[in-house]
């Protein structure tokens, strides 16, 4: 009877100790998450440090070279009145028809040079007009213009210059730094002087 009691008594008694061992062994692996779990997000993973940036520096712009103009500009040639001369005087004073008026220059310089034709297409009445560097110079031109064909002085007319009277009179003078040469197709040193007076006084 002894024995039997103290069989379910160590029954009894053993029932919780397998119950608290079982309670133990669950216990210990879902601490064991719990603490991974916590121990995760406490200590995270040290961040890759990124590149530091760079300024992105916009490289110098040079500005493109110039080119200066190295030619001059071509004379143009255009049917049109004459910009200092009309065509009415010319007529009075060579005493021929000139219904075909040319100008010959260059855009941006010294007033044109003007022909003046006849019907038949001869030219009546030239006058050019050219630019030199000063005064001197000028005059210097104008005599030399007239010098080979036998010319003689003008003084009487702008700064002067010099006239050779022939079958085709050719008369230059000097106004600043222009020279003006006035050709007409016949020989009167008058009408010369005539037209030379009037661009002169024109331009």
């Amino acid at each position: 009877m002894v024995e039997h009691r103290l069989c379910k008594a160590g029954v009894r008694g053993s029932i919780p100790l397998v119950s608290t061992m079982s309670r133990r062994t669950l216990l210990v692996p879902a601490l064991g998450l719990l603490l991974s779990a916590c121990g995760g997000a406490a200590d995270p993973a040290p961040a890759t440090p990124s590149a530091p940036a760079t300024s992105a520096t916009a490289a110098p712009t040079t500005p493109a070279p110039t080119t200066a103009a190295t030619s001059s500009a071509e004379p143009v040639t255009t049917e049109q009145d004459c910009p200092y001369l009309g065509t009415t005087t010319v007529e009075d004073v060579v005493g021929q028809k000139t219904p075909t008026v040319t100008t010959t220059g260059v855009p941006g310089g010294p007033p044109p040079s003007c022909t003046f034709a006849k019907p038949n297409g001869e030219a009546a009445l030239t006058v050019e007009i050219s630019q030199v560097a000063d005064s001197v110079a000028a005059r210097t031109a104008a005599v030399e213009r007239v010098a080979a064909i036998g010319g003689t002085a003008v003084t009487d007319i702008a700064d002067g210059g010099g006239i050779a009277v022939g079958p085709s009179t050719v008369l230059a003078v000097a106004d600043g730094t222009l020279v003006v040469v006035v050709t007409v197709n016949q020989e009167s040193s008058l009408q010369a002087r005539e037209i030379a007076t009037a661009v002169v006084g024109a331009v």
